[in-house]
Formats: structure tokens, C-alpha cells, sequence
């Protein structure tokens, strides 16, 4: 029997054993793992036992095992991602205040080497939570955005994070813009809701221009429909464009809004849409 099907076979028996005699079934596993330290399916099983289990300090242990050793696991940051949004992100209280901006000791200590087995403990408060849960969320979507295939939800969401930490991730966002004008057409309708960076909001209104490639933009809520309409009505050119231009107008005044109050907002409003938009 090769070593994969010795690890399928020990993972099954403990799965088998779960429901009628769990302390058999997590003897079955450590004695997979010890056997098999670097098996992933080894490690998550055991993980989703002790989760099942409702024992959140073991199962807590077992996830930050895995992703240190397994840090390229999408199931990894999927878990992650799925209990920061519903358990942190759903309590947190929006901030009217801009986030107070990291000390020169604070840099020195980001640029420091860490060890792969340093934990990271953040203070209870949304200014240090919420850019920790956007970094996740990024991270989840990032590979997904830039993939050959078309992604333009992915794309999208990519768009609104990469507003946290501005302008760092502004390569990337001309990365996006690159991969929207090849595409010829990109479709988000919640757009004018969390996207008010006047940088993006400028480049986006140059890809409808002529110079720009006259690309394909639906951005606005039922913007099918409001095609069909101004095609009975005033025209599909005039009217689509017209729209358009308001919209930008009125997110271009709001643009002074505090984007963390927009970005806890489009955390907790697309909750739903975000994890079920997870890889």
C-alpha cells in the first residue's frame, strides 16, 4: 500500500470513529500525523473534529499549525477568512476617525525578520482588526482576480480592498485595469457603492473614453435593464452614458468620505456574497 492510500485509509478509519468513539478516532490521527507529519488531509481532519467539537482552543491550534506549515492551502485561508468575517468583522464598530498611523518604531519592528512560529496578537478594537480581515479577504481573492479566467467579481472586490493602504497597492490596481481593458468589458454592480478613491475613479472614467479603449463598464445596480430601457427611450449611447456620468459625479463628492467606514461597511453589507465568493 503506497504511503498516499495509508494516509487516505488512517483518516477514514478516524473519520468512521468520530461519532461513536472520538478519543479513538484522534488516537487513529496522531498516530496518522506522527507517521505522516507533512500530510496535509491528515492535519485538517483532525482540525475539523476538534472544530466540530465545539473545542476552540485545541481546533485554534491545529488552524495556526497549518498555516504555518501549510500556507498555501486555499482551505486554509478559506477558514480563516470564514470565521474572522462571521465572528469578528459582523461585531465591529465602524470608526468615524481615521486609523492613527503607524511610529517610526512601529516600521522598524514590521521590517524585522519573524520566526515561523511568532504569533501575532492584535488588541480587540476595529482599527486593528478590520485591516487585518481585509488583508485576508485580499489574500483570498488576489489569486483568483489574476487568474486566464474571468473572475470579474474577484476583480472587483480586489478593487475595493486594494483601497486600504493606499497607494502600496497601486501597481496592482493597474495590473486590474490592464486585465479589464484586455477582458474588453468588466461587470460590478456594487461599484459606486465602496469604490470612492479618486485615483481609481479616474481611471475607471478613462476607460470609457475613446483613448481609454471605450471599454464595456456595468457598474451601476440593474444596469441590464437600464440598457433595455434607454434602448426603447432616449438611445442605448446617450442614455447608458449619461447615467454614467452622474453616477461618477456624485462618487467623485465622496470621495472624502472615511474609507474605513466604507470598507467595514462592504465587510459587513456583502458578507454573504463574499463568503459564498470565496476560492
Amino acid at each position: 500500500m503506497s504511503a498516499q492510500k495509508d494516509c487516505e485509509f488512517l483518516v477514514k478509519r478516524a473519520r468512521d470513529l468520530v461519532s461513536e468513539d472520538p478519543c479513538a478516532a484522534k488516537a487513529w490521527l496522531i498516530t496518522a500525523r506522527t507517521l505522516y507529519p507533512t500530510d496535509f488531509n491528515i492535519q485538517h481532519e483532525m482540525y475539523t473534529i476538534e472544530r466540530n467539537a465545539e473545542k476552540t482552543a485545541s481546533a485554534g491550534r491545529l488552524l495556526y499549525d497549518m498555516f504555518i506549515n501549510f500556507p498555501d492551502q486555499p482551505v486554509v485561508w478559506r477558514e480563516i477568512t470564514v470565521i474572522t468575517l462571521l465572528d469578528v468583522v459582523g461585531g465591529l464598530v465602524p470608526q468615524n476617525q481615521d486609523p492613527v498611523k503607524n511610529t517610526d518604531e512601529s516600521g522598524k519592528d514590521r521590517n524585522k525578520p519573524r520566526k515561523g512560529n511568532d504569533l501575532r496578537l492584535l488588541p480587540c478594537t476595529s482599527k486593528a482588526i478590520l485591516p487585518f480581515c481585509l488583508q485576508l479577504m485580499f489574500a483570498c481573492f488576489k489569486l483568483r482576480a489574476f487568474t486566464d479566467s474571468r473572475d470579474d467579481l474577484s476583480l472587483g472586490h480586489v478593487v475595493v480592498l486594494l483601497q486600504h493602504d493606499w497607494p502600496q497597492g497601486e501597481s496592482l490596481f493597474l495590473k486590474a485595469i490592464d486585465k479589464i481593458c484586455q477582458q474588453g468589458s468588466f461587470q460590478y454592480e456594487n461599484f459606486f457603492n465602496y469604490v470612492t478613491n479618486i485615483d481609481m475613479l479616474e481611471e475607471f472614467a478613462y476607460l470609457r473614453t475613446t483613448e481609454g479603449g471605450r471599454v464595456q463598464l456595468e457598474l451601476l445596480p440593474n444596469q441590464g435593464m437600464l440598457i433595455k430601457h434607454h434602448t426603447v427611450t432616449r438611445g442605448i449611447t446617450k442614455g447608458v452614458k449619461e447615467d454614467f456620468r452622474l453616477a461618477m459625479e456624485r462618487q467623485v463628492s465622496r470621495c472624502g468620505e472615511n474609507l474605513y467606514t466604507v470598507l467595514h461597511r462592504f465587510c459587513v453589507n456583502e458578507k454573504i456574497i463574499i463568503i459564498q465568493s470565496l476560492p
